[in-house]
């Protein structure tokens, strides 16, 4: 008997994004089931396509351990009014998926809050209807570096 579970999420949100697309170019929004995915979910996170445009867009939903991240410790009354992190360093990506319909899988760097850097590998997944994607759902895990 094998016990092996995979615990990177770019694999295991590709996968449950497959299950959910039943031989459509991608599953809808409302096909999200967060009891579903309980144990990635505060990795997750939602951006609509419809505010890409937007100079100033945010994430629909951005799970605690991400938050948590880009505030790099600080406490809500120290990291101030943020609510959630602009999105617009991931413009590009976003646009692609908008434009394609087709995952990415991506990893990269930031500097959070606290000036300290983040390395990341996050999958980006198309959500929508009739082959439109109206949203990116996806799934970040990081480590945090001392500046």
């Amino acid at each position: 008997m094998n016990s092996f579970h995979e615990r990177r999420i770019t694999v295991r949100l590709m996968a449950y994004w497959e299950k959910l697309r039943k031989g459509r170019p991608m599953p809808a929004e409302a096909d999200i089931d967060p009891d579903d995915i309980q144990d990635l979910w505060d990795h997750c996170f939602l951006v609509h396509v419809q505010d890409l445009e937007k100079p100033d867009y945010q994430y629909t939903y951005l799970g605690a351990a991400i938050l948590q991240v880009y505030r790099g410790g600080l406490s809500e009354s120290e990291a101030g009014s943020l609510l959630s992190p602009d999105a617009s360093h991931m413009h590009d990506s976003f646009v692609h998926i908008a434009k394609t319909g087709k995952p990415v899988v991506d990893e990269g760097e930031f500097r959070n809050f606290n000036n300290e850097v983040v390395k990341y590998r996050q999958c980006l997944l198309p959500l929508g209807e009739n082959g439109a994607v109206q949203a990116i759902f996806g799934g970040m895990r990081c480590k945090v570096y001392q500046a």
